[in-house]
């Protein structure tokens, strides 16, 4: 058999992206093929474990538990995931605006969340939703919506979800803003210039030139978003615990209660391959939007 000849540079190439690979390997490729191999056996913590095939998958599509978390997730990230886009795309418009002033101060302050943690943030939010005391209770108060400010969010059924995604909104839109900019900073002007001489409002220019182009980085958000929000577990925990009800009691919540709580490791790791389908199920047909002519 035909060796193959590396050169110079390829050798250089694999040497520095070896750490990066062998990261991958140990913590994602390996982590999900043991899950995998868990899921079809019934392993449970501190027992040995049986092959039992696919009756894992079986008993999920079968468990209204699993049913109700994995409407809950979809709920919650669909409400963060359209509040998130639109608010991301409106502030990255804004800040492109070179007649801006302080714009590096609207920078700071949009991203600012982002950096700040979880768990941290989390406890914030708690005393900004506490009702008749919260931050959220006294602005209502001062604008004359007393009767909105004894609203139990994350204690109601109703409101919970939406608590969660609030919450999840203020922290992660200002990370797709900065991706935004940066496509509209990449966006030619050429092009809105002569589609501006040719008589085009600035409307037209946005949804007939820019967004077109925009639609790679759109798609990139959207995949980027739908996978983080739906498996994010912080907010959830520390907002509700996945009350009230079992209202946000999401995969996540699902998968840990299965795991460290019931100690079924291997129903909870066959929950974790159905939750990695439907991301992968996602961005397949995510990607599928892309414009194929844009990269030829």
């Amino acid at each position: 058999m035909r060796r193959i000849q590396l050169t110079y540079q390829t050798k250089f190439g694999l040497l520095f992206i070896s750490p990066a690979a062998l990261y991958f390997a140990g913590f994602w490729v390996l982590p999900v093929a043991l899950a995998v191999v868990a899921s079809a056996t019934d392993w449970r913590i501190g027992r040995p474990a049986h092959f039992i095939g696919l009756s894992n998958y079986a008993g999920l599509v079968s468990d209204p538990q699993f049913h109700h978390a994995l409407l809950a997730s979809l709920t919650m990230t669909g409400i963060a995931l359209a509040s998130i886009v639109a608010l991301a795309l409106v502030l990255a418009v804004a800040l492109n605006d070179s007649g801006l002033r302080l714009s590096r101060f609207y920078k700071l302050a949009v991203f600012a969340p982002v950096v700040t943690d979880w768990v941290a943030t989390g406890l914030a939010w708690q005393l900004i939703f506490l009702p008749n005391q919260g931050v959220l209770a006294g602005l209502f108060e001062g604008v004359g919506l007393s009767q909105w400010s004894s609203l139990r969010w994350t204690s109601t059924r109703q409101l919970a979800p939406l608590a969660v995604a609030i919450f999840v909104v203020w922290k992660m839109t200002g990370l797709y803003t900065m991706v935004f900019l940066a496509g509209l900073r990449s966006v030619p002007r050429e092009f809105q210039e002569a589609a501006l001489m040719d008589g085009a409002s600035a409307t037209q220019v946005f949804s007939r030139i820019t967004m077109p182009l925009l639609r790679p980085i759109t798609v990139f958000v959207v995949v980027s978003g739908f996978v983080t929000v739906i498996g994010l577990f912080e907010p959830i925990f520390m907002l509700t615990g996945g009350g009230p009800a079992d209202a946000t009691r999401a995969l996540p919540i699902f998968m840990y209660e299965t795991f460290f709580q019931f100690q079924r490791a291997g129903y909870a790791s066959a929950a974790g391959m159905v939750f990695l389908a439907i991301c992968l199920v996602f961005a397949l047909l995510a990607a599928r939007q892309l414009p194929y002519s844009f990269y030829e």
